[in-house]
């Protein structure tokens, strides 16, 4: 029986957070995208480790959908690569930036513009 390690990336007023097993971590500086990073990273690991490990990206009318799954999806993942430069531009440049073109099409549905160009 493997432990499950799903990690829920959530906005709140404050900011972008990564949930995991009752704790939240964040506010994330980059925002959604640096939330995403963060968390595909950690359940790449916990995946590695034995456990379910999964993201789930929660939206504003409070539905989950996974957007990464251990064993599922490749890592890296080349929608976390994108979100990964776009981040390391300058915050100017972020806000300008196009949502990636490689995300799949649920993806690009559930995370808005301005979340993914770094103005969330």
């Amino acid at each position: 029986m493997s432990l499950s390690a799903h990690y829920t990336v959530s906005c709140r007023t404050d900011g972008w957070f990564v949930g995991l097993e009752g704790e939240r971590y964040g506010p994330f500086p980059n925002g959604q995208v640096g939330a995403l990073i963060a968390a595909v990273q950690a359940a790449n690991h916990a995946g590695k480790d034995g456990h379910d490990a999964r993201v789930l990206l929660r939206m504003a009318d409070g539905r989950t959908d996974a957007v990464w799954i251990f064993g599922v999806n490749s890592y890296p993942s080349p929608w976390v690569e994108e979100l990964h430069r776009i981040a390391q531009l300058p915050r100017r440049d972020r806000a300008r930036a196009p949502i990636p073109s490689i995300l799949s099409t649920d993806l690009q549905a559930m995370i808005p513009d301005s979340a993914v160009a770094g103005r969330a």
